[in-house]
């Protein structure tokens, strides 16, 4: 092979080179920043798992700097800054939007959990959340009687079942009903809670699974548990529950003019689902006129989910 066929063939292999390069930056980027773009059930499962699309940037980080790319290391930068805009500030607490402001000295405590039907020991489940110092419990995936519940959350509060729902208070609380959240089957409830610092009204809902073809009837029950909250009027409003629906899902939209505890005050991304090894945010805390002061992720035995507990102000 001549020298100039050499050089040519090495020119060719650079281009390629880079143009993978180049291409694996360029596709990360689009599918943080444009995913809004991308329709159906695709679109809606990328954007629970966006966080992770950050993975594919190592590859290519790692091919730039052995193969000494130029066009591949700006493109692994790019990314990464599309990356770092997204999801960094879940680890500076603050950043979030507030949800209302810290005006006067009530403050809420708010816990919840998907006890988990398959769980063999709900009331040691509901025990080690009584030991997070809430106000307020949301308990989801109730199976059976669980008689337990009232006791081993705190027999000094108010212990209210909907179906498949709990909500626990240490408060009064009063005005109770049922929620249809999930397409006809009992798995929300509100109630007003008459806390020292003044009345909240609280929402608990299970919103329907995410699953493939089925991502209408999810968005429905999501959408169905926010016009419920917006429903509540003036006055500080939390919805807890597990909304099976990323903090990153598009669906989370409904929830316009609440605030989000985790993203607002807590530390790091807050995944909950599953809890050996979680991936994802499905549990959250909302709220409305309020603000959050702090938020946090627990393991409890027996679920596959972590619970969640926030403390409001308001």
């Amino acid at each position: 092979m001549s020298e100039r066929t050499h050089s040519r063939s090495r020119r060719k292999r650079l281009r390629v080179r880079d143009a993978v390069l180049v291409g694996t930056g360029a596709l990360v980027a689009l599918l943080l920043a444009g995913r809004l773009l991308i329709p159906g059930d695709f679109g809606v499962f990328l954007d629970s798992g966006l966080p992770w699309v950050g993975l594919l940037i190592l590859p290519a980080a790692v091919g730039a700097l052995l193969l000494r790319s130029r066009a591949g290391a700006a493109a692994v930068g790019a990314a990464s800054l599309v990356w770092a805009l997204l999801f960094v500030p879940a680890y500076v607490p603050g950043l979030g939007a507030g949800g209302g402001a810290d005006t006067g000295s009530g403050r809420l405590t708010v816990a919840t959990l998907n006890v988990g039907a398959d769980n063999p020991d709900p009331c040691g489940a509901l025990r080690e959340v009584s030991g997070w110092g809430a106000d307020v419990v949301a308990v989801e995936e109730l199976a059976g009687p669980v008689e337990c519940a009232s006791a081993a959350l705190g027999a000094d509060g108010t212990w209210i079942r909907q179906g498949t729902v709990g909500l626990w208070s240490r408060h009064p609380v009063d005005g109770t009903a049922p929620l249809e959240v999930a397409m006809g089957m009992s798995r929300g409830l509100r109630a007003t809670v008459h806390a020292p610092g003044g009345d909240v009204a609280v929402l608990v809902g299970h919103v329907a699974s995410l699953r493939p073809r089925a991502v209408g009837e999810r968005n429905g029950s999501l959408q169905a548990l926010a016009s419920d909250a917006d429903a509540e009027g003036a006055g500080p409003v939390v919805v807890a529950g597990d909304m099976n629906t990323a903090a990153t899902d598009r669906a989370m939209e409904a929830f316009d003019g609440f605030g989000e505890a985790q993203r607002t005050a807590g530390w790091g991304p807050g995944f909950t689902w599953p809890a050996s090894a979680p991936m994802v945010r499905l549990d959250h805390v909302l709220y409305r006129d309020m603000r959050a002061r702090s938020a946090a992720v627990h393991d409890v035995p027996g679920s596959d989910h972590r619970g969640v507990v926030a403390e409001l102000a308001y």
